[in-house]
């Protein structure tokens, strides 16, 4: 399923009088098309190696629904409805497939980690009040502060504000830029999906938080040799994951999910770069549950350089068998100065390289011969 993409349609006459949105990339009360348990793909030579434990990760999305498969899901704030506030709900079935893909008990990447659910956006409220309930910057820098309150390690970002480029040079971001480099500071790494294609949103476009530095941008992949033609690609270092999701946590909390069911009772399955970061999320709850100690960058520079050439796919077991980088103690600069005084010794041994000499050049002309 390609979600569309919020975007900033409308031009303001100062950038101070433009708001954009950021929001996920969902569908409106989306009920989830419940599916039986199919198998889920052997996750057992990862988990020998970390399951993510003590590693908290925040998801900033719709909500997140409890379930049997998140034992360690706790509750941040709720900025979609502060005046009945309600984090464990997911009208939009999203935030909730976000989650298992993390830590979910069987088809999780990193099922030993914590998750804080904190909801950022919904398309459910935006039909109700579409500036109170949309999902601002404002609310997205909200977002990253109450996670990094939460002790959060690793915060996933699947919601995007899309900025076309007329109008990203006119709107200030310094609250999203101050949040992240909060989150710098205090050792959170952060993962964005890298955003969806669609008639609003196309490459050129500047995606936040994904286009930030600080920010692990993560592109979805149609196979194994493919990046899937719907993902934006971002300004820094290619990292990539599979996109589509053949069977999810179910948003109403009960069982599993193949998608999200429509009027009609199509099923519309869940894929799209929202669905890709998750993977890179829960890789680095593995990641950092192994070697605590990494700081954010240097977190971003294994996760950069165990992603494959000319698309960046990255593989959980292969980033974490990264080794990580060595902390090298800060020492004074070398530096060689000739004895004052000393002379060579090298003119009165000229008579070792005559001999020398001379046998080349007999060896020379035995070769000739």
């Amino acid at each position: 399923m390609k979600r569309t993409i919020a975007t900033a349609l409308a031009l303001a006459a100062t950038a101070t009088a433009f708001i954009p949105a950021a929001r996920a990339q969902d569908y409106a009360c989306a009920a989830p098309a419940h599916a039986p348990f199919a198998g889920a793909p052997d996750l057992q030579p990862l988990r020998q190696f970390a399951t993510g434990a003590g590693v908290a990760v925040a998801v900033i999305d719709t909500g997140v629904a409890p379930s049997p498969e998140l034992p360690h899901l706790r509750a941040g704030q709720d900025f979609v409805d502060p005046a009945s506030p309600d984090p464990l709900f997911d009208c939009d079935s999203h935030g909730t497939v976000v989650a298992g893909i993390i830590a979910g008990q069987t088809i999780g990447v990193a099922p030993g980690a914590s998750v804080i659910s904190i909801r950022q956006t919904s398309a459910h409220y935006r039909s109700r009040d579409e500036t109170e309930f949309a999902g601002s910057l404002a609310t997205l820098a909200a977002a990253i502060h109450n996670a990094l309150d939460q002790g959060a390690r690793v915060i996933n970002i699947s919601v995007v504000s899309c900025l076309p480029p007329e109008v990203a040079p006119r709107v200030d971001l310094a609250v999203v830029e101050e949040a992240l480099a909060r989150a710098e500071t205090q050792g959170a790494v952060v993962i964005a999906a890298a955003g969806n294609a669609s008639d609003t949103c196309g490459q050129g476009f500047t995606v936040v938080p994904a286009h930030f530095p600080t920010v692990i941008a993560v592109g979805a992949r149609a196979d194994a040799h493919t990046v899937a033609s719907y993902s934006i690609s971002a300004p820094g270092p290619e990292v990539s994951a599979d996109g589509a999701v053949p069977l999810a946590l179910a948003s109403d909390g009960s069982g599993w999910a193949a998608g999200t069911r429509g009027a009609r009772g199509e099923v519309a399955p869940y894929v799209g770069t929202s669905f890709a970061a998750p993977r890179v999320a829960g890789a680095v709850a593995l990641l950092l549950e192994r070697y605590p100690r990494l700081s954010p960058s240097q977190v971003r520079e294994l996760v950069y350089a165990a992603a494959e050439p000319r698309g960046g796919a990255l593989d959980a077991g292969r980033l974490i068998s990264h080794l990580p980088p060595d902390d090298v103690p800060a020492s004074d600069p070398i530096v060689i100065l000739p004895a004052a005084g000393a002379a060579s010794s090298a003119p009165g041994k000229w008579w070792v390289a005559l001999p020398l000499a001379a046998l080349v050049a007999a060896a020379s002309l035995v070769r000739r011969r």
